[in-house]
């Protein structure tokens, strides 16, 4: 009877270990996808995690994550495609527990690869430019041209002048003017605050990856960031 006993045991937790081998990659990719969905417009299917054996996940240890999609939308910005890989990655299972998403802590190699239209990029600048109207933008190389009305102090139309590009300072996504000339009432004035815009900050992004690399090539804006 005892026999009997311990065999019946031995194949419950077989099974709630086996349960747990396949149910651990569903819950750590259901926790990312919660991450990136407080950042970002993605569809579940975006997000998968795959570990072996999977239930090592609940010792804050995953094989590989990746999040990919088409037409994601960052912040304000919308992304035309956007593929980010990540290898032994860790995480806190206790915090992931207690806040009911999954946020990467490290990762021992990972690429972040993002493109943006120059259509998008247009989009983008035309409202976060604060007080702009009839605003035109062109591309030419790596640098941005901006001209058109913009609302000075809330009384004056001014006509604006803008030359700039993207980069990255720091973890932020930025717009960096190079030459801001705003004409309004015959007087000539620069305003380079006006045209200074945080893009993103990429210190939110729950997959622990930043662009170190921005470049404009033909029709779209490339980051690229990782880790090794």
């Amino acid at each position: 009877m005892m026999k009997k006993k311990w065999i019946v045991t031995g194949v419950i937790v077989a099974a709630l270990l086996a349960g747990l081998d396949l149910g651990a990659p569903k819950l750590a990719q259901a926790g990312i996808y919660q991450a990136l969905a407080e950042h970002m417009e993605i569809q579940p299917q975006d997000v998968s995690v795959t570990s072996s054996p999977g239930i090592e996940i609940l010792t804050g240890h995953i094989d590989d994550v990746q999040a990919s999609g088409d037409e994601i939308r960052i912040g304000k910005l919308r992304v035309q495609h956007m593929d980010c890989n990540l290898h032994g990655v860790q995480f806190n299972p206790i915090d992931s527990l207690t806040q009911h998403k999954l946020v990467v802590t490290s990762a021992q190699s990972g690429e972040l690869n993002a493109r943006i239209t120059s259509e998008d990029l247009q989009a983008y600048l035309k409202q976060a430019v604060k007080g702009a109207k009839d605003l035109s933008v062109t591309f030419s190389g790596d640098q941005v041209h901006l001209q058109g009305k913009i609302r000075v102090g809330g009384l004056v139309n001014a006509d604006a002048d803008i030359s700039g590009h993207f980069g990255m300072e720091g973890t932020k996504l930025m717009f960096l003017p190079s030459n801001v000339t705003v004409s309004a009432l015959g007087a000539k004035y620069s305003g380079f605050q006006l045209a200074r815009l945080e893009v993103y900050d990429f210190a939110d992004f729950p997959l622990g990856i930043v662009p170190d690399s921005i470049t404009m090539q033909g029709d779209s804006l490339t980051l690229h960031g990782q880790v090794s």
